[in-house]
């Protein structure tokens, strides 16, 4: 089966993976901060997309990187006076918690710079050998970006209409356009030994290494977000292609739009961030991946509590379906039939550019026949055994988590819920619970109105009530 993958530096859609298998480099945090919910959107599509391709049978390398130098760490570090390694330690830490909290997986390799020192002065040291690179004699190494005449293909621009690469520049570039390779050491900063002093690497230069290191044959896919498109992944092109020209350096650039709230760009310096862990607690993690999933991973995607709250409504939704024919033991012609179709679109738009929103339009359309199916015959439950095992591998691949529910007894009625309710509230799913036991619908119904008026939705299975929000 092949896979495309639409390519920013040439527009065009191409295949990886022809070999079986698939190097994923996808550029990870600074550790300087907690990760807002903007942040998280390449961690767990990128699981998603390693997920899907080891259900196919590829071979997957995923390396997702730690930046733990860089000036935004060592400014943290001196505000709050702690050592720059406190600051990476404690902000490293908070990262995987995040990702657990989101059910996202570490990657198979996870690089930080600071491991990566000896490769990163290498590939400088080459750079100066072929000319790319010049080394002005503070102890800075600066990138010539007038000796590497692709520069501004991947981002679409032209070095003359291009802004400066870097702020705080010095008089030491010959063009306000190169770009550090290698910094001075300052008082405070950590240093490492270099050719040209000591010092510590700047930041393109650790990606351009840790790719050459890890995948050695080239990234097949190399991911970030349009945020970090110029100059970051322009940066790292011009390096790796100038110390190596002959060498494939990345067959498919992909890059996800950003997260907007309130119509501008979430972002810790704008301070209109929602922490991960703040949002999970609030909406719960199946209804951020509906949320980031139901988006296709190279536009936008917008952040509000009321789209967030609808998302969450809706995994509820297909999830009553799911709980109905979750001990289905037969299949029907029906339930063959949705499965096949379901598994089709699934292969199809994940192939064509992980086109995720695709995939949960065809759930929700498979879900919503086969619950018009139940409607008109309740018995048909127990039919639709290889829908369930299509939607079991799929909502598996997404990371969506199957046995979030949790169950508590009151007054000898046992009551599933994925979101707590008050006590009030279970009380009164007991109470219609036992009216049902003993065929007082009127109650039943009365209060069935009650906890709709309340913001739930009750429903009736062979092993108790399911409680959730509507």
């Amino acid at each position: 089966m092949s896979v495309y993958v639409r390519d920013t530096l040439s527009g065009r859609k191409v295949e990886v993976g022809q070999s079986g298998r698939v190097g994923l480099y996808i550029c990870g945090p600074t550790v300087y901060n907690h990760i807002h919910i903007g942040n998280a959107r390449a961690p767990l599509f990128w699981d998603v997309v390693a997920r899907y391709l080891r259900s196919r049978g590829y071979d997957v390398t995923f390396v997702q990187n730690i930046t733990d130098v860089e000036d935004k760490i060592i400014a943290r570090a001196n505000e709050e006076g702690v050592s720059w390694k406190e600051i990476v330690r404690r902000y490293t830490d908070s990262f995987h918690e995040r990702l657990e909290l989101l059910g996202v997986g570490l990657p198979d390799i996870e690089p930080r710079a600071t491991e990566h020192i000896p490769e990163m002065i290498s590939l400088i040291e080459e750079l100066v050998e072929r000319g790319h690179a010049y080394a002005p004699g503070n102890g800075d190494v600066y990138y010539s970006v007038e000796s590497f005449p692709e520069y501004g293909r991947l981002s679409h621009q032209v070095p003359a209409e291009m802004r400066e690469t870097e702020k705080g520049a010095t008089g030491y570039k010959r063009s306000p356009l190169d770009f550090t390779l290698w910094k001075a050491s300052k008082p405070g900063e950590p240093v490492w030994e270099s050719p040209w002093g000591e010092g510590r690497p700047g930041w393109h230069i650790e990606c351009s290494a840790m790719v050459e290191k890890h995948l050695p044959e080239g990234a097949d896919i190399h991911g970030g977000g349009t945020d970090i498109r110029f100059p970051h992944h322009e940066n790292e092109l011009a390096q790796s292609k100038g110390a190596h020209p002959d060498r494939t350096f990345v067959r498919a650039w992909a890059h996800h739009g950003m997260v907007n709230f309130a119509a501008d760009k979430m972002a810790k310096s704008v301070g209109n961030v929602v922490d991960v862990k703040e949002a999970v607690e609030r909406h719960g993690r199946n209804a951020i991946r509906m949320w980031l999933l139901q988006s296709h991973y190279s536009q936008p995607a917008d952040y509000a509590e009321e789209i967030l709250e609808e998302k969450k409504r809706s995994y509820e939704r297909l999830m009553r379906l799911y709980r109905q024919i979750s001990g289905s033991e037969s299949s029907g012609d029906l339930s063959d039939n949705l499965a096949a179709e379901l598994r089709e679109r699934f292969d199809e738009a994940m192939s064509d550019d992980f086109n995720t929103p695709e995939v949960m339009a065809a759930i929700f359309d498979a879900a919503g026949r086969a619950g018009q199916e139940i409607s008109a015959r309740p018995e048909a439950t127990q039919e639709f055994g290889s829908l369930r095992e299509v939607m079991d591998e799929i909502l598996s691949v997404f990371g969506f988590d199957l046995a979030g529910e949790t169950s508590i007894e009151v007054d000898g009625v046992r009551i599933r819920y994925t979101d707590k309710p008050e006590s009030e509230i279970l009380n009164q799913v007991a109470t219609r619970e036992r009216a049902r036991w003993e065929k007082d619908w009127a109650v039943a119904d009365g209060l069935r109105e009650k906890l709709h008026a309340a913001g739930w939705t009750v429903e009736d299975t062979p092993e108790g009530p399911v409680l959730s929000r509507r």
